[in-house]
């Protein structure tokens, strides 16, 4: 009776803890990443960008770019860095409140530059909140 109770709170506390973290290294670590997609022709578009964790997900952001197209259309997507590639999700993020955290992750890592860049935006970024894909 004893062990059974002790597997129920184990069981109970094991199924309220969150969902462990990504590990996102070393992109996090890395001062620029490449986001891999696929163009129409199915030609593969490497592009590098600045990335961020943000309580355990990872961002990107971007403009209108060929690869944010090739998202929308429906390409895969990795993030890769040197030897190391990882297939993810790519999904934009449209609530403000995410988007405002993420913009102040890319000026605390990213610094002066960042801030330069902010103050010269025409417009908002698309953010995008990537996960890694599960292995199958």
């Amino acid at each position: 009776m004893r062990i059974s109770r002790l597997a129920f709170f184990l069981a109970a506390a094991l199924a309220a803890a969150p969902a462990a973290a990504s590990d996102w290294s070393p992109f996090a670590e890395a001062d620029v990443v490449h986001v891999v997609t696929a163009d129409e022709d199915g030609a593969e578009r490497d592009t590098k960008v600045w990335f961020v964790v943000v309580e355990g997900d990872g961002f990107v952001r971007t403009n209108d770019s060929r690869w944010l197209a090739n998202i929308r259309r429906g390409s895969a997507v990795a993030l890769r860095l040197e030897a190391v590639e990882q297939p993810v999700t790519a999904e934009e993020v449209g609530d403000a409140a995410v988007a405002a955290a993420v913009e102040e992750a890319f000026k605390t890592k990213y610094g002066f530059v960042q801030r330069v860049m902010s103050a010269f935006r025409m417009r908002e970024p698309t953010v995008l909140q990537l996960r890694p894909k599960e292995a199958r």
